[in-house]
């Protein structure tokens, strides 16, 4: 299920990196789109160690009204459930093995909180992998594709 990278990923993660697919893998090897199939975000990975990343679905419904504190109950649940972000410090723990301190996300219970995430570099493309999560309907292991930009 879960491929570990044991080569040093070091400065090759610093840039601007464009979000390719996001999908999880169940227990029986079955891969998901987790936000449909053509999700949109943003990763970036700074020399002075800070990360930041955003991720949502494509065609969100937008609000009726445009302030940014209106928009119906339903809206805002729509919002939020198509809208993934957080930022803080990373660090390479061990070869391949990236550890972000959340100093800022959208779920708030992630602040606070050290997320891992498996790191494989091969020319502009990275993928980053959860360790396997429990969940309501099982194991999952989160794997996310993207293009360096800058």
């Amino acid at each position: 299920m879960l491929e570990l990278v044991k080569e040093k990923v070091g400065t090759k993660i610093i840039g601007s990196w464009k979000l390719i697919s996001w999908v999880y893998e169940t227990e029986d090897g079955k891969e998901v789109d987790f936000y449909g199939n053509s999700p949109q975000g943003m990763l970036m990975y700074q020399d002075s160690g800070y990360m930041s990343v955003q991720i949502f679905k494509e065609n969100r419904t937008p609000f009726k009204s445009v302030g940014l504190n209106t928009g119906t109950l339903e809206e805002k649940a729509n919002s939020f459930s198509s809208f993934s972000a957080y930022y803080g410090k990373y660090r390479e723990a061990e070869p391949g093995v990236f550890k972000h301190d959340v100093e800022g996300a959208l779920l708030p219970n992630w602040l606070g909180t050290t997320e891992t995430r498996y790191a494989k570099i091969e020319d502009d493309i990275l993928v980053l992998s959860t360790p396997p999560m429990e969940t309501d309907e099982g194991t999952k292991v989160f794997k996310v594709t993207w293009r360096k930009v800058a």
